[in-house]
């Protein structure tokens, strides 16, 4: 039988190598020179590691892009231009894989049926390229708009190593270490944030997740600040893929470790998304988990009496985790100054206000992305496309009255279809739902559990990926992209060996 080790040697090194890589991003950034000569060690070291084993420069690009929301942990500046570490390790991995490739004639992806559709996804994102230019969009806009789709490249590397259930399960374990150093992080800069009254001594860690563009600390009441990184995105599928094992398998049916440490990454990952007071994935992870139900009930036959037991535990851990978040930020500690404001409070009021400047912000931009979009609705006005809209955000209103031009927008649908237009987007989903259709074929013959539950988790990250990607873009982000990756790759791996 095929079991998946959540907390194995993989877990315990990935953990404290990416401990290590955080503090020394830390230091980095407060050391420029620092910066500068880690960023060409740790290129230099993953070309050499790649060349000499794929799976371990794979291993790295997974955990980079687990725990670092846009790859600025570390970066180069050169030419007016800001060279992230997340930008080399692809191109050198992408070339470790490429000579080995050439050299040994294996051609993994090649064999797979997604190949065609995928040359196709790959033809309008090109197209995407060629009209934006031709439509006289800034080269520099161009580039950076479409780069987050270069990583579609790694589908190559992640169908070559991710062959066999060992190579599947590190994967799993690096995700599991990667979103519980991220939910301690998160937990930290909350606890820090809240008691920390002189601004000095909140700059330098504000500025450091600030320049590495992990995520967003913004105030949210009086000593409670909104920790948000785009990678949280990754607890919520670790989520969602923890709660259907702890649902579907009895506990008996456990391995002793795998029952403590999944209940202790599902309490991590779920006060991180708590703590990160995004809309987008509170939505999502919602729309997902009554769609889980509704699979449970008429799928797997799973009793009433189940659902409400299990149903009371969830809302019981919430409750339980909104108070010890209410704790942590209210600890009479020196140099705090709590309002004794609840988490559930603030939670109900995020839920509930209409009025904020981010949403307000949103709104406002959806319009003239209608507008927008019906210039070329169907091939698109091309990558680097700019809209002007009037955001509601005070800096941009104190600067210039609020008007604001971007080639990014938070409407990820939207964003794609002004780009490569309505047949690009097709084309991109029909991609997807190719994967979602071999999954869906998979577990009608797999027989074995944790397989199935791998499989299941798998299709329903995708499906709560799609739903984020409504109002904030993840499909065209490389966090997004990754993960339609290795889905398609442990499928395509796990539907070789059953069907041998």
């Amino acid at each position: 039988m095929q079991t998946l080790f959540f907390y194995d040697k993989p877990f315990k090194i990935a953990f404290w190598l990416i401990v290590i890589i955080e503090s020394l991003s830390f230091l980095s950034h407060t050391y420029s020179v620092v910066n500068q000569v880690l960023f060409f060690t740790i290129i230099a070291a993953t070309l050499i590691i790649s060349f000499w084993k794929l799976e371990y420069g794979f291993w790295i690009i997974c955990t980079e892009l687990f725990i670092s929301s846009f790859g600025y942990l570390f970066y180069f500046d050169a030419f007016d231009f800001r060279f992230s570490i997340r930008l080399g390790i692809f191109f050198v991995i992408f070339l470790a894989w490429l000579i080995k490739a050439v050299h040994t004639k294996q051609w993994q992806f090649y064999r797979s049926r997604l190949r065609w559709p995928f040359v196709a996804l790959l033809a309008v994102l090109a197209w995407g390229i060629v009209n934006g230019i031709i439509n006289g969009n800034p080269l520099k806009d161009v580039f950076f708009d479409a780069n987050a789709y270069l990583y579609f490249g790694i589908i190559f590397v992640a169908f070559s190593v991710l062959n066999t259930w060992s190579k599947i399960n590190t994967l799993i374990q690096l995700l599991f270490a990667s979103i519980t150093a991220m939910a301690i992080k998160t937990i930290f800069l909350l606890f820090y944030f809240a008691h920390q009254a002189d601004i000095n001594s909140i700059r330098l860690l504000y500025t450091w997740v600030r320049d590495t563009r992990v995520g967003e600390i913004a105030p949210v009441a009086q000593n409670y600040y909104r920790i948000f990184f785009q990678g949280h995105i990754w607890s919520l599928f670790s989520l969602i893929l923890l709660l259907l094992f702890l649902i579907l398998i009895t506990k008996n049916d456990w391995l002793k470790i795998n029952y403590k440490i999944s209940w202790v990454l599902t309490i991590l990952a779920s006060l991180t998304l708590i703590i990160s007071f995004s809309r987008s994935i509170w939505l999502s992870l919602i729309v997902t988990m009554f769609l889980i139900l509704f699979y449970l009930v008429f799928k797997e036959k799973v009793k009433w009496k189940r659902i409400s037991k299990i149903s009371v535990i969830i809302i019981a851990v919430v409750i339980a985790e909104l108070a010890l978040i209410t704790i942590l930020v209210n600890l009479p500690l020196p140099g705090g100054s709590s309002d004794g404001i609840s988490a559930g409070t603030l939670v109900k009021e995020r839920l509930t206000t209409t009025d904020e400047a981010a949403l307000g912000s949103r709104f406002q931009l959806f319009k003239p992305l209608i507008t927008k979009f019906f210039d070329n609705p169907v091939i698109g006005s091309g990558f680097g496309t700019t809209v002007t809209y009037q955001t509601l955000d005070p800096r941009t209103k104190d600067i210039n009255g609020g008007w604001y031009t971007s080639y990014s927008f938070e409407w990820g649908y939207l964003d794609i279809v002004i780009k490569i237009g309505l047949i690009g987007l097709l084309v991109y989903l029909y991609f997807i739902w190719l994967i979602i259709k071999d999954g869906i074929k998979l577990l009608k013959i797999t027989k074995n559990k944790e397989e199935y539950l791998l499989i299941l988790g798998l299709l329903f990250s995708l499906i709560a990926l799609l739903i984020t990607h409504i109002s904030t873009p993840y499909i065209n982000h490389p966090l997004g992209i990754f993960l339609i990756i290795i889905s398609a790759a442990i499928l395509n791996t796990l539907k070789v060996k059953t069907l041998e």
